[in-house]
């Protein structure tokens, strides 16, 4: 095959034109994307046939090892590694993959457990006809090249608390009644224990609010309004703070690509090095999605060494 990847007229990204799926990346396919990725931070592929499950896990792994991402997520999928992102419900009336049709506030893909996101991979299957949502990515290495150097002489210093809990209710504080994200855990712990099975309860983890991306060596502001709570250490005021004034900071609108989701769109895009956030949409319509994520364990002082 023979990929081409053309920049778009955005402040990240790139269009990949090319891909087939039924055949396995040539060592010279991987360097493009990886090339690719590191460039621009995200990737569209789109114009090809539609893979398979095991095609895209076989893709996917070329980059490294994938989270059982269904796993996380109490999901029942054919492939572990294959989250499905969906406003689905099964034959229980229990939520499939991660439910719900809010918006979901910018993240770090995986960034609440101690081994996180690195590279994800995002496909759309199903989108809705009236006012699809759209996905938001904004650039955390260009987030961190605009800071002062005041500022990034006191963040190299700081740690941080992520944790998902209540982020499926659109990064809500206080969950809506029956819609709570722990209850929809609670309701796919039931049903996997009476199926046998047994699934992780909601993580949390710490993590340096600079990080040295291992690929790249560039530094990330590795923060997120969704994800995370708290900087370790800092009374509350002071730490809520200095997370909004780094949340703005990180989404102005001059820096953010918008991406309007077409059937079939494959976006993968640099996890750690960028945020992403979801619009919301009329539950009554349906939004099939397949995501997957690579695994990288962040050194404690946050340089990739």
């Amino acid at each position: 095959m023979t990929l081409q990847v053309t920049p778009l007229d955005e402040p990240l990204g790139a269009m990949v034109q090319g891909w087939e799926p039924a055949t396995a990346l040539s060592a010279d396919d991987e360097a493009v994307i990886r090339d690719g990725l590191h460039q621009h931070a995200v990737l569209v592929f789109r114009g090809h046939d539609q893979p398979s499950d095991e095609q895209l896990v076989r893709l996917a792994e070329t980059f490294g090892e994938l989270v059982k991402g269904s796993e996380w997520f109490g999901d029942i999928a054919p492939k572990p590694e294959i989250l499905r992102v969906n406003n689905l419900l099964d034959d229980d009336g229990v939520p499939q993959g991660t439910g719900a049709s809010d918006p979901l506030e910018c993240h770090s893909d995986i960034s609440y457990v101690g081994t996180v996101g690195k590279e994800s991979f995002f496909e759309a299957v199903e989108i809705p006809t009236i006012d699809p949502p759209k996905t938001y990515f904004c650039s955390q290495y260009d987030a961190f090249d605009r800071l002062a150097p005041a500022m990034v002489e006191r963040l190299r210093t700081l740690r941080a608390h992520h944790s998902i809990t209540n982020y499926a209710a659109g990064g809500r504080r206080t969950p809506r009644e029956g819609d709570d994200f722990r209850d929809d855990f609670q309701a796919k712990r039931e049903r996997n224990r009476n199926l046998g099975l047994s699934r992780p309860d909601i993580p949390e983890a710490d993590h340096p609010v600079v990080l040295q991306h291992p690929d790249t060596g560039r530094d990330i502001l590795y923060v997120s309004r969704g994800i995370t709570r708290r900087i370790i250490g800092l009374p509350k005021d002071e730490s809520d703070d200095l997370l909004k004034q780094l949340a703005t900071h990180s989404t102005d609108s001059a820096y953010v690509y918008a991406h309007e989701w077409q059937v079939g769109d494959l976006v993968i895009f640099d996890t750690l090095g960028t945020l992403h956030r979801r619009d919301a949409w009329n539950p009554a319509e349906r939004r099939v999605m397949r995501q997957m994520s690579t695994l990288w364990t962040p050194p404690a002082n946050g340089a990739a060494g």
